[in-house]
């Protein structure tokens, strides 16, 4: 039997709990210190899958992109998979991002098919992006690169690859890849790789 006096210490007990779960904003003073402490030392952000959004939404067709805009009140931009569409160049600038990863990803399921083709195209698209947007991202491949972005106040940029898949078991491939600019690869995704 249920008593009454229960359920009240259990409702307090649990909004008392929500409190650790769910934090008061931040103070302004607790902003300003955390606004310090990234222009000194900015996040760096090692995986963000923008690129896919690109070839899923858009095809790939940067030209019909905004970046620099709230995406978030994009209708065209946000009509399909609004959950995975979180990055713009103002939540870039307000989160404090000062080194940005651009995964180059393409689906397991393109694997011994035409899986280097996508993942080339995925480099390209990456790279065609930051281009553009070339006032707020700098392209970069090594720490010196992201030194001269960050005294520049713009985002290095830098690219990799998300699944071994996409070397077609060849380190030629990945040689390639290293020369096109990418700078990492994850060793697997959603399948296995036969190496």
């Amino acid at each position: 039997m249920l008593y009454p006096w229960k359920v009240t210490i259990f409702l307090v007990i649990s909004l008392l709990s929500l409190h650790k779960v769910y934090p008061a904003p931040p103070s302004a003073e607790s902003l300003k210190k955390v606004h310090t402490i990234l222009a000194k030392h900015p996040l760096v952000d090692t995986h963000n899958d923008l690129p896919w959004n690109l070839r899923t939404t858009l095809f790939n067709d940067i030209q019909k992109f905004d970046f620099n805009s709230d995406l978030k009140n994009d209708k065209n931009w946000m009509k399909s998979t609004p959950e995975e569409k979180h990055t713009d160049i103002p939540r870039l600038k307000i989160g404090g991002v000062g080194v940005q990863f651009w995964a180059a990803y393409v689906k397991s399921s393109s694997q011994y098919k035409d899986y280097v083709e996508q993942t080339l195209e995925q480099i390209d698209v990456a790279k065609r992006l930051i281009q553009k947007n070339r006032k707020y991202l700098q392209y970069a491949t090594s720490v010196d690169e992201i030194k001269k972005s960050m005294k520049r106040n713009k985002i290095a940029s830098l690219i990799g690859i998300e699944g071994g898949h996409s070397i077609q078991s060849s380190l030629g491939i990945l040689r390639m890849f290293y020369e096109l600019g990418v700078r990492y690869m994850t060793l697997t995704h959603n399948c296995n790789t036969p190496w």
